[in-house]
């Protein structure tokens, strides 16, 4: 079992047995009436989504959602992404991308949405389960079809995924990271969404194995998002950076050198 304080529900009748399938898929438990647990995972009319009781700085509901709101924005103002000049896209082939800290997805969503096609790990069952439910309504959304057509969903760990694909020989041109960070952003609502994932996280990959394996994958280049004045993941200096007002983009050319990071 995940996490005995976690359960599973089912507020919309119609999704009782996903709901049941789930719960046996992620080794939880089914609320039932009057129960009362530190989070469920429930799905409703909107989707699956993750609450947290009794807790009014953390309510309403954390949902993946990529069909409306600043996601469809992001989406539709792709080509002015930071990010996509990160992975190096400046037109031709779209470069195939490794997500190796899926989370929300969100990042990678805006990588498909400019044509790439994104493998997705995630580590933590309970948040692939939730963009697994995100990426199933993108599907069936006229809008968001096609792109997330070009997305992969794996649930693992991804310093093991990056290793198998090493053995296999599969050509990877970049592999994204995104390390969770609470201070990365000021908004309200991606704090309570950080704080509700980082509940559910029980132990990450070391930062030095990650970059590592990220290194030893990538054809291209590692890209690394970081909080603006943070240090360089791993200890490890980028060949370059490119710099918003909150965030960077950490780029490591992968044919090059990587320097240890001078504070």
């Amino acid at each position: 079992m995940l996490n005995p304080d976690i359960a599973v529900a089912a507020l919309d009748p119609a999704r009782i047995a996903e709901a049941e399938k789930l719960a046996a898929e992620l080794d939880l438990p089914m609320a039932g009436p009057g129960d009362q647990y530190h989070m469920l995972l429930r799905y409703t009319g909107k989707g699956l989504e993750l609450v947290k009781q009794g807790d009014p700085n953390l309510a309403g509901p954390v949902r993946v959602e990529f069909t409306r709101g600043k996601a469809a924005f992001r989406r539709q103002q792709q080509k002015q992404e930071m990010l996509v000049r990160a992975i190096g896209f400046k037109g031709g082939a779209p470069p195939t991308v490794v997500d190796g800290t899926g989370g929300m997805g969100r990042d990678s969503f805006i990588m498909a949405a400019a044509g790439c096609r994104v493998q997705i790990f995630e580590r933590e069952p309970v948040v692939a389960a939730l963009l697994a439910d995100g990426l199933k309504r993108a599907l069936v959304h006229p809008a968001t079809t096609k792109i997330a057509q070009r997305i992969r969903l794996t649930a693992c760990d991804t310093v093991y995924a990056l290793l198998e694909i090493q053995r296999s020989g599969q050509r990877v041109d970049v592999v994204y990271l995104d390390p969770m960070f609470p201070e990365r952003r000021k908004s309200a609502r991606v704090k309570k969404e950080l704080q509700m994932l980082q509940m559910l996280v029980t132990c990450e990959s070391s930062p030095e194995h990650l970059l590592t394996a990220a290194l030893a994958t990538a054809a291209k280049r590692v890209v690394v998002k970081r909080p603006l004045r943070a240090p360089c993941f791993a200890s490890r200096s980028p060949s370059h950076s490119l710099t918003g007002k909150t965030i960077r983009f950490d780029v490591y050319i992968t044919s090059s050198s990587v320097q240890t990071c001078i504070p």
